[in-house]
């Protein structure tokens, strides 16, 4: 247990520095690239992301989560995964070179076939890495895993901003996704202490098939339920509707996501290796604890001085992702401290997974179908974020009812964080009403905001403190 704890407490600290570094350069460049580039060459991205995203899902094929879940993995099981993957790659860019011209005219973008048959080649890389970062998260090697994917984020930004300077539109954005995939591909494969080997034997992976496959299918709806409003959005209002929900997607979901995913990768890798009860809630502990105290208050901040910064910075073109930016904000508080796929995957019911994420995904499409009698962005976007809060309520009733003890925890870890944080939203908009020039109202907000939610933060600390030093 000491053992796994010291590897816990160095893959969060790493994470976390990671987390910070990356999503400040990222902040940073896209703050530049949105000033150099218009909404519609950001749709054109979305819509990239959205085609390739299936594929990526197939490259990785819930794989990469039985590696790091199997107790005992040989080198024969490696090496199938990875000529699995690496022919999915190869798919990938196949595929989207034979349909480029079709789904072009469906999205009615020129060059799409250009576009995509290019970015394409960022899943193959995808592919050539799945199996040696699987087994850096295996061995909970996140130190490496956080410096490479820092120093592949601080020359994609260069990359992208240069391109973006001479006027390069939407193809600065694919190289930006481009060459992060080489920077990551080389240093990942120099790092690594696998590498592979001409062997196959499929039948090798006979006892993972019914894991990897519960993972896949879920990954599937998701991707489904969660593409839909991106399919909706590009299809009724255009690519440049599109870009400007994509961004304010990006701005607030992104920094959640990223010091969400790399605690819950985190958490996974740990959770899959206690069988003890106790020791199995004590982790889980921590690890929701961490959530609450660092992304609540991030959500809080994008949420009071998003309106100032973007009159302050940005044309008119991207005054719309103002009120799509405080909606994602007040949903990705509710739903961004609890980790229900992680808890269902590291007991090994990712079937559970599979099934819960069925009935989930169709409250979520449910919901989202009703934007077709109002085909305006606004509604798209409310109806998207409560079918993702509802889903997200059912997930976590199925999966927590599997963790002994965890009632206790409901209310101080998880609900008395999200009432702190709308008290706080609260005061801020009483504040916006009585003080009109507006940098000194999100200077006074921001005040508001992380004193309130700091003393909270600090009435906590000492417990959070005491778990993670055990």
């Amino acid at each position: 247990m000491k053992d796994i704890n010291k590897n816990i407490k160095q893959s969060i600290y790493w994470n976390y520095v990671s987390s910070v570094v990356i999503h400040t350069i990222t902040l940073v460049a896209s703050a530049i690239l949105l000033k150099l580039l218009s909404p519609n060459d950001f749709g054109v991205l979305a819509i990239l992301f959205l085609v390739l995203g299936l594929g990526s899902i197939f490259i990785g094929q819930g794989y990469l989560s039985a590696i790091i879940r199997e107790k005992i993995i040989d080198n024969t099981i490696l090496n199938t995964i990875f000529w699995i993957n690496l022919g999915f790659g190869f798919a990938v860019v196949l595929l989207s070179y034979l349909l480029g011209d079709w789904l072009g005219e469906y999205f009615k973008i020129y060059s799409f076939k250009n576009y995509l048959s290019c970015f394409s080649f960022a899943y193959l890389l995808q592919a050539a890495n799945v199996v040696p970062l699987a087994m850096l998260e295996r061995k909970l090697d996140f130190k490496q895993h956080s410096i490479i994917h820092i120093y592949a984020t601080i020359v994609a930004a260069i990359i992208a901003i240069f391109l973006a300077l001479y006027q390069y539109g939407v193809y600065s954005l694919i190289w930006r996704g481009l060459s992060a995939g080489f920077v990551v591909t080389i240093l990942v494969w120099y790092k690594s202490e696998w590498k592979p080997s001409f062997v196959f034997r499929y039948s090798s992976l006979k006892g993972m098939h019914r894991f990897s496959r519960g993972v896949l299918g879920t990954q599937i709806l998701r991707y489904g339920a969660n593409q839909l409003d991106n399919l909706m959005v590009a299809k009724l209002l255009g690519t440049s509707d599109l870009g400007i929900y994509n961004r304010a997607k990006t701005f607030v979901l992104k920094p959640a996501r990223e010091i969400n995913a790399k605690t819950r990768s985190v958490a996974y890798s740990a959770l899959s290796k206690l069988d003890d009860p106790e020791e199995y809630r004590t982790t889980l502990f921590k690890f929701t604890l961490l959530l609450a105290m660092v992304i609540v208050p991030l959500l809080l901040i994008v949420l009071i001085s998003s309106d100032t910064l973007i009159y302050t910075y940005l044309s008119s073109e991207w005054y719309p992702m103002i009120s799509i930016l405080k909606l994602l904000a007040i949903s990705s508080i509710v739903i961004s401290t609890s980790m229900p796929s992680q808890i269902m995957l590291s007991k090994g019911a990712s079937y559970t997974l599979f099934k819960s994420e069925m009935i989930t995904n169709v409250i979520k499409v449910g919901v989202l179908l009703f934007a077709f009698r109002f085909a305006d962005l606004l509604s798209i976007v409310i109806l998207f974020l409560l079918g993702q809060v509802l889903s997200n309520l059912l997930q976590n009733i199925v999966a927590y009812r599997s963790v002994e003890g965890y009632k206790l925890m409901i209310w101080k870890y998880h609900i008395l964080p999200i009432i702190m944080a709308f008290i706080v939203y609260g005061l801020a908009v009483v504040i916006d009403n009585y003080i009109s020039y507006s940098l000194i109202s999100m200077v006074c907000k921001l005040v508001v905001c992380l004193s309130i939610y700091g003393y909270y933060a600090w009435k906590t600390y000492p417990e959070i403190l005491k778990r993670i030093r055990k």
